[in-house]
């Protein structure tokens, strides 16, 4: 077979968020003899990012700039033979993206829709709405690959009752094996190590956990924790708004850590010196941070949102709260220290996930697919 391409857009890759970072590992680890990436830009660019009205302003004529860009790629690079987006089921990059899908069909390209992030409001509006329903399956569904993150995604697309579709891929994001650092069983569980690792915003339920950590020093139990918060912030302030929240509350500041952003190797190093992993957001598609926790062998307490109602087995890796719930988050973290042996399958649950999640799979997975989809008439 000759080298084909396949041009994926996404926000530029220096920009941040999990899709970047998926996608960067995705182009640091894709190997083929047929096939060949390409990255093309679409949307807003990174210096922006803490610039939101300036992002609105500036983002439809980095668009429409992108937009021509990517036209004038498909006219003249005639190896591009699939067009693969990645958007969540928000409006504005439905519509961003429904434009590069409805372009790339009407100039012969194949088309893959890797869906990254799933909003339940708009798909129930998809499912109340005919008409929305109907220009939906006809960008989206019609005649294109489609891959989402999670089984429940997947139910979600074919109750639309789309034609003309073909099956659709259940896949997860990745990481990459050879950074984890291989977890060592505790040797002082009367001290349970918990690790937030996340953006600090409201969405990822980081002030469930602030409210489960204040639940706790009020009952006398926090010095069975200690608890490490890390990542940026949406929006300058909140972690000062989350520490003085504790503050105020008397909990001791040496039982909770606040480290802002870490990245490479002190990332992985994070993991492997904690034992519980906690994420209870209100909404996720597959976040990297989780298949990293759990490959290196960490319990994690989450909710059961996007993927990780498929990844996550009650009381062999991890616990499921309910959404915006402190007090059951609460309830999480007292089984921890009331049960030694909560994490008992620690080094078989890191092994078996590290060659799960590893980003070699995932791309070797992606490269049949490919090739299948060039194949098919």
């Amino acid at each position: 077979m000759p080298l084909n391409k396949v041009l994926i857009l996404t926000n530029p890759l220096n920009h941040e968020g999990g899709v970047v970072n998926y996608y960067n590992l995705f182009f640091k680890h894709f190997e083929s003899d047929v096939m060949l990436l390409k990255h093309g830009s679409i949307g807003s660019r990174a210096y922006l990012f803490y610039y939101p009205v300036l992002k609105r302003l500036l983002y439809p004529f980095y668009y429409l700039f992108d937009v021509f860009i990517y036209v004038f790629k498909l006219i003249f690079d005639r190896k591009i033979k699939i067009v693969q987006v990645s958007p969540s089921l928000i409006p504005v990059p439905l519509i961003r993206d429904g434009l590069l899908v409805v372009i790339a069909k009407l100039l012969g390209k194949k088309v893959v829709v890797f869906y990254r992030g799933w909003k339940l409001p708009t798909f129930n509006k998809l499912v109340e709405s005919n008409v929305l329903r109907k220009l939906f399956n006809f960008v989206f569904q019609k005649n294109t690959r489609q891959v989402v993150l999670a089984s429940s995604f997947r139910n979600n697309l074919q109750q639309l009752k789309p034609k003309h579709t073909t099956d659709i891929l259940v896949t997860t994001t990745a990481i990459d094996k050879t950074e984890i650092v291989e977890p060592k069983t505790s040797s002082n569980l009367k001290n349970v190590r918990v690790l937030f690792l996340g953006r600090i915003q409201d969405l990822k339920g980081i002030e469930e956990l602030i409210n489960a950590i204040i639940l706790l020093h009020q009952d006398n139990q926090l010095d069975s924790y200690n608890f490490t918060i890390v990542g940026h912030e949406n929006k300058t302030g909140y972690t000062n708004t989350l520490i003085e929240k504790l503050q105020r509350s008397n909990v001791p500041m040496d039982k909770v850590s606040f480290l802002g952003r870490v990245t490479g190797s002190n990332k992985y190093q994070l993991y492997a010196n904690n034992d519980v992993y906690v994420l209870p957001s209100y909404t996720e598609g597959c976040p990297n941070s989780l298949l990293e926790a759990l490959a290196s062998g960490l319990f994690c307490i989450t909710t059961r949102v996007g993927a990780l109602s498929d990844l996550i087995v009650p009381k062999e890796n991890g616990l499921f709260v309910n959404v915006k719930d402190s007090n059951d988050l609460l309830k999480a973290l007292q089984y921890c220290a009331n049960n030694e042996n909560f994490n008992k399958n620690k080094i078989k649950n890191a092994e078996l996930y590290s060659n799960t999640f590893d980003i070699h799979q995932i791309t070797k997975l992606f490269e049949s697919k490919y090739i299948s989809l060039i194949e098919k008439r």
